[in-house]
């Protein structure tokens, strides 16, 4: 990658790491790295840094419940209540069923609940038990908020929701009959040889994971040793929705083996992680605005539909921690960036300027690819 070019937008932003990869179906084009993996322990950012990549974690988490759909054990269309073994209604909309499908595009009207004690918000934090049960449907909990449920139809509404990808991996739970973080590792990190997880106690290179710097004043907020301070004990199967909305662990390189086995239609190296009709179900529009809330204006599964850029690209992106990412691919290449720190400057909800920087040129750079052949 045209190294002044990125390190120029990576300067104005006085960022302190950044790792960014163009993939095209089948190799690694490129990759970039820039700065630090941890300013205390003076490391350099490579290909291989890990780092916890925010809500493009939700990709994986769709990835591992629709693998139960191709099995044919989880409806994504069927009531959630079915799977969770407890009914869950919308209080506003008592008669109104709640889906998988609705959880993976941020309809289904339950939102974070908003607030610093109670609900999603108020519990994700601390590392107690909290009973998913009670937090979605009884009002004499202590946790419980009704600022949870949205006053809108399930489905009707697009409310980003990282509650609603929690929930999920509880559905994935209580189907496969195994840990979220278990099962996901099982099923498709390990196949591909991947050194991720949802549970920084599953990373074997720890030295390798990046340090989170806070946005502006570039404080250090989470090295890897908090990081692991502040793991979630295993709580019982189908209330662990704390953490798999944005806590993935794993490296750029890794990241584009999932990448690709997305861009390849459900297959890498020749193996069958999901039928290629259920991939292109996740690519379908499945949610769309003509009043866009940031970057969303359009969602399939799980995936961020963004055609702003040129190619109309699928994937996510993620903020947390300081940490900004996105994974964005179309049938040919695939753009990956991990920053863990800047001075970001915030061009719409969702996107920094030093992200749209980074994707235009990977697009452009991909773009003189094609031309030369």
């Amino acid at each position: 990658m045209k190294k002044n070019i990125y390190d120029k937008f990576a300067k104005e932003t006085s960022a302190v790491g950044i790792t960014g990869l163009i993939a095209s179906k089948d190799q690694i084009i490129d990759t970039y790295c820039y700065g630090k993996r941890s300013i205390e322990d003076n490391t350099l950012t490579t290909p291989d840094t890990i780092y916890r990549i925010a809500s493009v974690s939700k990709v994986i988490v769709s990835i591992a419940a629709l693998m139960l759909y191709d099995e044919g054990k989880l409806d994504i269309y069927d009531d959630i209540s079915k799977y969770l073994g407890f009914k869950v209604r919308n209080p506003h909309f008592p008669n109104d069923v709640i889906t998988t499908e609705m959880l993976m595009t941020q309809t289904s009207s339950i939102n974070d609940g908003q607030d610093e004690k109670v609900g999603y918000d108020g519990v994700n934090g601390p590392r107690f038990f909290v009973d998913l049960e009670r937090l979605l449907t009884d009002p004499t909990y202590e946790y419980y908020t009704d600022k949870t449920y949205l006053p809108y139809h399930p489905g009707a509404m697009f409310c980003y929701s990282n509650f609603g990808c929690g929930i999920l991996a509880c559905i994935i739970e209580k189907v496969s009959g195994m840990y979220f973080t278990d099962f996901v590792k099982e099923r498709l990190f390990k196949p591909l040889n991947l050194d991720a997880g949802f549970r920084i106690d599953d990373i074997k290179k720890m030295n390798l994971v990046a340090s989170l710097y806070q946005e502006d004043d570039l404080k250090l907020l989470r090295s890897a040793k908090i990081f692991q301070e502040v793991v979630f004990p295993r709580y019982p199967l189908g209330n662990n929705f704390r953490g798999p909305a944005g806590g993935l662990f794993i490296s750029a390189m890794d990241l584009a083996k999932i990448m690709q086995m997305l861009m390849n239609k459900g297959t890498y190296d020749s193996k069958v992680y999901l039928k290629s009709k259920t991939v292109e179900d996740m690519e379908k529009i499945h949610w769309k605005t003509l009043h866009p809330d940031g970057i969303y204006k359009q969602k399939g599964l799980q995936l961020l539909i963004l055609d702003d850029y040129g190619p109309t690209l699928y994937g996510h992106t993620g903020c947390a921690y300081g940490l900004r990412s996105y994974m964005l691919f179309d049938d040919h290449y695939g753009y990956i960036f991990l920053c863990n720190g800047a001075k970001y400057n915030m061009i719409r909800d969702g996107f920094a300027k030093v992200q749209e920087d980074f994707l235009k040129e990977q697009i452009n750079e991909t773009r003189n690819i094609s031309t030369h052949h």
